[in-house]
């Protein structure tokens, strides 16, 4: 157990240790980023309009440097990487899940990203109970819920005035071990538990997401992805908001005495976005785009690593211009393939 008015002191330890990163406000947003105070922690929150995916997979990062004056041309620098121990504090349990997903992307199998392993490995994350789902917010659907454990090495849950604080991985109980912390008492354990019923409670009923995996093959020609599509305006917000979305392009930005080898976001939703050098574009219109996206997480994922390619927190159902809802999507995914699949309804 730790007392919230003991977590100040407790976080000002962590900082003369760690880099620390947690919800805070910047420019009037809330959003994860580095913090020097304890002040700056905000733990009390529904959740961040951005997910904390970019603490490892940053929107924008420099990957070499090259010289592009008289005797410097082909002189590659390498961009050190990024091991500074990290505590990433305050993450809600559906983007510390998000990080098993992009664990299994970026550092297993045999492609390994040297920068994402880099800060990965050199991070702790401490999850936080969800205490107050929103209507969009459907983990649920994924055999998950808002006190899942999953992608955390450090489980805090609400017991009112305290946080009940639990070791989930050998790192996260080596951390513990450093500090003491108080035995919880059973009214703290009733409490915690209060707190999590209400929270369970607030969740809609939701028919679970297994299964679509296998209906989704015979759909590639259905029209309903032009009924999905009609209301997309391709501005990629739903892939840039996701803690799963995980495309990118790499391409060498000309400076004026010099160069660098830069990767950035990309989005499955844009025009260009598979483009060939030829002019020829598989997936030419919305319709083939929103396939594609669909299909990805929804089938290619779990095939690929047994993982589906969302976390149901619902912030592409928040952000979205024209309220396309990716449960109404899925819901729509099964009644066309009820309906025959591939055969024009």
């Amino acid at each position: 157990m730790l007392s919230k008015r003991a977590l100040a002191s407790t976080l000002y330890d962590l900082l003369d240790l760690y880099r620390v990163i947690a919800p805070c406000q910047r420019d009037g947003e809330l959003r994860f980023d580095r913090v020097v105070s304890a002040k700056e922690v905000m733990l009390d929150y529904g959740n961040t309009a951005k997910s904390p995916k970019g603490v490892f997979f940053p929107q924008h990062e420099s990957m070499i440097k090259f010289g592009r004056q008289v005797d410097q041309f082909n002189q590659i620098k390498q961009v050190p990487l990024d091991r500074t121990p990290t505590v990433l504090l305050g993450v809600r349990p559906c983007d510390a899940r998000a990080f098993v997903l992009l664990d299994s992307v970026f550092a297993q199998g045999r492609y390994l990203d040297p920068y994402y392993q880099a800060r990965r490995q050199n991070t702790l994350i401490v999850a936080l109970a969800c205490t107050s789902p929103r209507q969009t917010c459907f983990c649920h659907a994924f055999e998950s819920g808002p006190y899942d454990r999953q992608g955390a090495d450090i489980f805090l849950r609400d017991a009112g005035d305290a946080y009940l604080v639990e070791g989930v991985s050998q790192k996260g109980r080596d951390l513990i071990s450093q500090g003491y912390l108080g035995r919880a008492s059973q009214a703290y354990l009733d409490k915690a538990a209060e707190i999590e019923a209400q929270a369970v409670a607030r969740l809609a009923d939701i028919e679970p997401v297994v299964g679509i995996e296998k209906l989704l093959p015979g759909l590639f020609d259905s029209p309903v992805w032009q009924e999905i599509a009609e209301k997309c305006i391709a501005c990629g917000t739903c892939t840039y908001t996701c803690p799963t979305c995980h495309c990118f392009n790499i391409e060498d930005r000309l400076l004026a005495n010099s160069g660098e080898r830069v990767r950035a976001w990309d989005s499955c939703m844009y025009q260009f976005f598979t483009q060939h050098a030829s002019g020829h574009n598989p997936r030419p219109d919305q319709a083939s785009r929103w396939r594609q996206r669909t299909m990805h997480k929804f089938e290619y994922l779990p095939r690929n690593v047994g993982l589906f390619g969302c976390v149901g927190c619902g912030r592409c159902v928040q952000s979205c211009p024209v309220r396309l809802d990716i449960r109404g999507v899925l819901r729509r995914v099964r009644e066309a393939a009820s309906a025959g699949g591939n055969v024009e309804e």
